[in-house]
């Protein structure tokens, strides 16, 4: 139901079609194996956002982990997302994770400026990289923080 209820344009350029029962499946295998996991946002029962810690698979780049974070439309602008995402790092420190990637398409101001707030920093931006179902280009941005600096910038804001 909560993927059901996003705006075409929040489900065009997720890693899994989470609309469809089988990739949620998947989704589920890949937290039971370790490789992945997820924050639920509720509010009662129903699902109002989620982030996710998605390691690396490849050896050299273990230490290195996906954010993704997706906040239903009636949900944003009200601190959610940001609490997604500081729970999500406080999970990465469990998994071991040592630094944190973002990845979105340059037309999601509001999701960068966001990440660009919590500290992120552009790290690549590549050009016509993904396309919607239309086959509409657009660029991709890239963008990391280092899990140990988000840790040192909420512990100083929180003492302020």
């Amino acid at each position: 139901a909560f993927a059901r209820a996003l705006p075409t344009s929040d489900l065009l350029f997720l890693r899994r079609d989470i609309t469809r029962p089988e990739e949620v499946a998947d989704w589920v295998k890949d937290i039971e194996a370790g490789s992945s996991s997820t924050i639920v946002a509720l509010d009662g029962d129903a699902i109002v956002g989620y982030s996710a810690v998605a390691r690396s698979e490849p050896r050299w780049t273990r230490h290195v982990a996906e954010l993704r974070v997706l906040v239903g439309e009636q949900y944003r602008r009200g601190g959610l997302g940001r609490l997604l995402v500081t729970s999500a790092f406080r999970v990465a420190v469990d998994m071991g994770v040592e630094k944190m990637m973002a990845q979105m398409t340059v037309d999601q101001e509001g999701a960068i400026s966001v990440f660009y707030r919590l500290g992120f920093e552009e790290e690549a931006r590549l050009r016509n990289h993904v396309k919607d179902r239309e086959g509409r280009a657009y660029d991709l941005i890239v963008l990391s923080q280092d899990v140990s600096e988000y840790q040192h910038m909420r512990q100083e804001h929180a003492a302020s």
